[in-house]
């Protein structure tokens, strides 16, 4: 194999592609425990969390998916869609559940942050219907 091809070879396969990924800033209470803010490409995670180690990765393992999501989707929605699905898988497999008492110590909250925490998360049911009806759906039409 002469060097002609190997350095043909070389640059076919993206050698050298480098993912930029998204700072990390630590805030004493941002409103979750983590979260993703795709404008400035920061992910922010609860300070509290540096104490629990494994929680702290799964959190921000989720947040790098949700950064993920919004690098390669331009469709905002598709990346509603992709990072409502990613929430839903979360929350069903529990990878970044907080015990309640580690929740109340690093996020007090009321009764009323409960119950809106409690809405939030039933909004995501219609979305996730209307998605499994449409692929139902097209999986039908395809399938003639």
């Amino acid at each position: 194999m002469s060097t002609a091809t190997v350095i043909k070879r070389c640059s076919e396969v993206d050698v050298f592609r480098v993912v930029r990924m998204p700072r990390i800033h630590y805030h004493p209470c941002p409103q979750a425990l983590g979260e993703y803010n795709h404008l400035t490409d920061t992910i922010i995670l609860h300070e509290g969390l540096k104490k629990y180690r494994e929680l702290h990765d799964a959190i921000l393992r989720h947040e790098q998916e949700h950064a993920r999501i919004f690098r390669e989707h331009s469709g905002w929605l598709k990346r509603l869609v992709l990072n409502v699905k990613l929430d839903y898988e979360t929350r069903l497999t529990g990878a970044t559940k907080v015990p309640r008492k580690l929740l109340r110590e690093l996020d007090p909250s009321t009764l009323w942050d409960d119950v809106y925490t409690a809405l939030y998360i039933l909004a995501y049911i219609p979305i996730l219907v209307a998605e499994g009806v449409y692929y139902t759906v097209k999986g039908f039409l395809d399938s003639e």
